[in-house]
């Protein structure tokens, strides 16, 4: 049975495939999806295992990715991302463009998410494992105010306290543990 992108565009599964191998940004925008799924696979087994509540998807321009409800009723926004392909691995946290006439709608506002979840697979080939912090932790922008700066380095996770400097934010290797530092 074809599936519906197939019937939809009169292209094989194969040559779908072949078509997103051969162009480097929907590879991109590919693994921006795949980390989302992932990220969406660790919540739905946390929701069946009983230490998260609930959770909502969103997919939803402006919004962030995922509405996460604890098991002690927390409400925590959370936007994912995958890690550049750089020698120190890093984040980028800015939007794709600006809104005309304002240079600033193109970074990330402070309170717009909780925690960012970075996919880390693009470096260690494993697509399921990510990298967590608190986005009250992370650097602002030095030009503006209530943005946060757009370039973060994942320092090692689960260091005690801020890593390097007092402008980077510790990082997390389980969910669980950027769940704790959120509701303390």
């Amino acid at each position: 049975m074809p599936h519906a992108l197939e019937l939809k565009y009169g292209l094989t599964a194969e040559e779908l495939l072949e078509a997103i191998d051969r162009r480097f940004r929907l590879k991109v925008a590919l693994e921006g999806a795949v980390a989302e799924v992932q990220f969406e696979r660790k919540l739905r087994i946390a929701t069946r295992e009983g230490w998260l509540a609930d959770y909502e998807c969103h997919d939803v321009d402006g919004m962030h990715d995922f509405t996460i409800v604890t098991v002690a009723r927390s409400v925590m926004r959370v936007e994912v991302k995958t890690i550049r392909n750089r020698a120190k691995p890093q984040v980028e946290l800015q939007k794709t463009r600006a809104a005309k006439g304002d240079p600033s709608s193109r970074y990330y506002d402070r309170q717009h998410f909780d925690v960012v979840a970075v996919c880390v697979g693009r470096v260690t080939g494993d697509w399921s494992e990510f990298r967590y912090a608190l986005a009250r932790d992370l650097p602002g922008h030095k030009q503006y105010v209530g943005k946060l700066q757009v370039m973060h380095t994942l320092a090692d996770a689960d260091a005690e306290g801020p890593t390097s400097s007092a402008t980077s934010a510790r990082w997390f290797s389980r969910f669980q543990d950027v769940i704790d530092a959120y509701a303390a």
